[in-house]
């Protein structure tokens, strides 16, 4: 997005919600819901594994460690994860991946039981990489599950909606949750988050069997083929599309950037304010999300994507610069959740209407790969930086790499048509 692939064969017929004009419908909703509860239960277990991993060190380099381990499978795993996404049934993968990811958060919470082991951190990096392949799967076939659902000139609104529920259940009420709960019982928090991941998989079972992207030959011979020559596909089609693969690489060169001090932000801060603070940085991510489908109608995809790509480089800096205040902190974080969610709904959108239906899974899954794959290099990355000049470095180095690539994006985005 040659061996290049511009087919636009459409999948097997997919049953769409019958809705009334101007509603989603029922398996949207169901869909919708899912979401909302499982990641609810990531943002209790965002805020709380930091938190049980500062009980065994207090070395940044160990600490961010378990961000290499977390997300380390969006680096290796994405583009299999795409390909097998696009080979599965989208309903029926979601529920095995989310099955997995439920096993990984109770074995972490029978670990939290017991904080004296002397193995406890380095189980912690193992459950934590689990935990990260199952995710990687999760999200590969959420993208067609999505675009199965939600009709295509739907999606904008669809979009907005889910990532403002996102943002205040992950990313407000999860973290606060997951401290509240890590502060009453160390398990709670990973006990919790597994509630919320059966509840998830049901409610995606009451969806109907949306049938495999290639059962009706879309990819004539797709299951015969090596996994391997699907992955090339997607990687293929990516690459070879400028205004896409520009957007791919500020996300990820966004993702770089705030993951090198995220990684340490709990030594940063303190533990006691940690969960706080994530939840109040949160409330900007809320905001853009309500706001997004409006802003970007009345702007503009490229205005905003241009808009978010300046304003986040400088928050970061500002962290660094007027930090560890916590209310500094907190205003300069919120300002880029903000951006960063006016950015994944302009972003997303424009990608699920580019990419042909039967790519979508190994192209959103390539963008992955690169995008998140650079969280557990900016993890490693930012722990050592802290490791030798000190917390509030990462946030400096990370926002001035992060302008760079903003300005060296300034001439794709003209390719943007809204």
């Amino acid at each position: 997005m040659t061996a290049l692939s511009f087919r636009s064969d459409s999948p097997a017929p997919v049953r769409r919600p019958k809705a009334r004009p101007g509603k989603l419908g029922r398996d949207w909703h169901l869909l919708f819901t899912a979401g909302a509860i499982s990641v609810l239960g990531d943002g209790a277990f965002v805020a709380a594994l930091p938190l049980l991993a500062a009980g065994y060190t207090r070395d940044p380099r160990l600490i961010s460690g378990l961000t290499v381990a977390g997300t380390l499978p969006w680096l290796v795993f994405s583009l299999q994860a795409g390909a097998i996404a696009d080979r599965s049934e989208s309903r029926r993968l979601s529920i095995q991946a989310q099955g997995w990811q439920l096993l990984c958060v109770l074995a972490v919470g029978l670990l939290a039981m017991d904080r004296s082991a002397g193995w406890g951190l380095a189980a912690l990096y193992v459950l934590a990489f689990g935990l990260g392949m199952a995710a990687a799967l999760a999200k590969s076939a959420s993208q067609p599950l999505m675009t199965s659902v939600v009709p295509r000139e739907r999606l904008m609104a669809a979009n907005g909606q889910l990532y403002t529920a996102q943002s205040v259940a992950k990313d407000f009420a999860g973290p606060a949750l997951g401290a509240a709960l890590f502060a009453l019982t160390p398990t709670l928090p990973f006990w919790a988050d597994a509630v919320t991941f059966a509840v998830s998989m049901l409610l995606i079972a009451r969806l109907p069997r949306m049938g495999r992207p290639g059962a009706s030959g879309a990819i004539p011979g797709a299951e015969r083929r090596p996994l391997r020559a699907d992955v090339k596909e997607g990687l293929s089609w990516l690459a070879h599309h400028r205004l896409l693969r520009t957007t791919t690489m500020l996300s990820a060169a966004a993702n770089f950037g705030s993951t090198m001090g995220a990684a340490t932000l709990v030594l940063y801060v303190g533990t006691h304010h940690y969960g706080v603070l994530l939840s109040i940085a949160a409330i900007g991510g809320i905001v853009g999300g309500l706001i997004s489908r409006a802003t970007v109608a009345r702007l503009g995809g490229r205005a905003v994507a241009r808009l978010c790509s300046s304003v986040t480089p400088l928050a970061g800096i500002g962290i660094g610069l007027f930090g560890p205040n916590m209310f500094v902190v907190a205003a300069l974080l919120g300002v880029g959740s903000m951006s960063a969610s006016l950015w994944n709904v302009a972003v997303v959108s424009q990608r699920q209407r580019l990419v042909p239906p039967h790519l979508l899974g190994r192209v959103s899954s390539a963008g992955i790969m690169v995008v998140w794959g650079m969280q557990p290099l900016g993890a490693l990355v930012g722990g050592l930086i802290a490791a030798s000049f000190g917390l509030a470095a990462p946030w400096l180095v990370g926002g001035g790499l992060r302008i760079v690539a903003a300005l060296l994006a300034i001439r794709p985005l003209r390719e943007w048509q809204d």
